[in-house]
């Protein structure tokens, strides 16, 4: 039912809920946002001519991946406001 009410509403489903950010390098990475400790993520390159199929793997935590089809970097880290230094739990 929600892939009907997202495509008759204009969005294909596999368009929505992807994080839109500049294309990652080495000095400056796509951080990837996530409260778990390993991530599934999915790289379709840049923009237009630079895209490609995409390319899925895991990013762990505290460890950085680089797509082997278009070289960019990406990240793992905490979603805002909830920094690795934080060790208290409500």
């Amino acid at each position: 039912m929600i892939r009907l009410d997202k495509e008759y509403s204009g969005r294909r489903l596999l368009d929505i809920d992807h994080p839109e950010s500049p294309f990652g390098t080495k000095e400056s990475p796509a951080v990837v946002q996530s409260y778990f400790d390993k991530r599934n993520i999915g790289c379709r390159g840049g923009e237009g001519e630079d895209g490609h199929d995409v390319v899925w793997f895991w990013l762990d935590k505290g460890k950085s991946f680089e797509c082997p089809v278009c070289s960019q970097y990406f990240e793992h880290g905490p979603p805002d406001g909830h920094g690795d230094d934080e060790d208290h739990h409500h």
